[in-house]
């Protein structure tokens, strides 16, 4: 049987708009999942969904009801609501009329799994929503085996995190971690750190990737701090910059260098 809900002051649609914020995310450990895509993603790993909301007015075509259907098959609650209720969980303006409400999942580092020739992505203190999206993207599409978080500014379950991925975060392996203990990680494993800044000497494109590596990409405004570019065990490099500007988008930075990562294993 299927719940319906028309209210905007009902309890739960109440419990769904706090969700927007990131200390009512972590109090609960849950999170919105919105969009088709995003929802079709999540429901094609691990991720619990506790309850699926969906609202036909705002269907697009009709693999919402689809992914409706689906949500259904694999015995996760499902709840109708109005279109005036919808609008006010929604946190998009061209909305598809589905939403998830999901549980957090574990992101300690001792549960990432390394492949014998690692390659792993290494972000200190991304700010903005969209750019942690584009790198999870990015590194997902690199087959990275992680992306590892150092005192992110955002949280991995902000709806906008979510809808910059485009899903992503739901199947790449993904650890929140400390600098000091990202750094023991990654010497325990014998991974080689490579630090991407504008004011480093050394191209990218010089450097042997080909063994197990670490790059490491920093904020937007800052770039990476001190603890990884004054480190003697890591490995400074830059992108060649031949206009008057002095640095790259963060996303854009690290998927060159990922995707010349790729280009000498493949070469090899």
């Amino acid at each position: 049987m299927i719940e319906r809900i028309t209210s905007k002051q009902n309890d739960r649609i109440k419990f769904l708009c706090k969700l927007r914020d990131r200390a009512k995310r972590k109090r609960h450990g849950m999170f919105l999942i919105e969009g088709n895509r995003e929802l079709s993603r999540a429901l094609g790993t691990a991720v619990k969904l506790d309850t699926v909301f969906f609202c036909e007015k705002f269907f697009r075509d009709a693999s919402q009801s689809d992914l409706v259907a689906v949500a259904a098959g694999k015995n996760i609650p499902i709840c109708e609501v109005s279109g005036d209720v919808f609008e006010k969980i929604s946190n998009r303006e061209n909305c598809d009329g589905v939403i998830a409400l999901a549980n957090f999942w574990q992101v300690a580092l001792e549960n990432v799994k390394l492949s014998e020739n690692p390659l792993v992505l290494i972000a200190e203190g991304i700010e903005k929503s969209g750019n942690l999206g584009a790198l999870m993207r990015s590194a997902e599409s690199a087959g990275v085996d992680a992306l590892i978080l150092c005192n992110p500014v955002t949280d991995i379950f902000n709806p906008n995190v979510v809808r910059a991925s485009q899903g992503a975060v739901f199947s790449l392996p993904i650890a929140v971690a400390s600098n000091g203990e990202v750094s023991e990680f990654l010497q325990k494993n014998s991974i080689k750190i490579f630090a991407a800044t504008p004011a480093a000497e050394a191209l990218y494109f010089d450097e042997n990737f080909t063994g197990s590596v670490a790059i490491a990409v920093g904020s937007e405004h800052d770039g990476l701090s001190s603890f990884w570019l004054k480190n003697s065990g890591v490995k400074k490099i830059s992108l060649p910059q031949m206009g008057s500007c002095d640095s790259l988008n963060v996303n854009d930075a690290a998927v060159v260098i990922l995707y010349e990562v790729l280009r000498q294993r493949r070469s090899k």
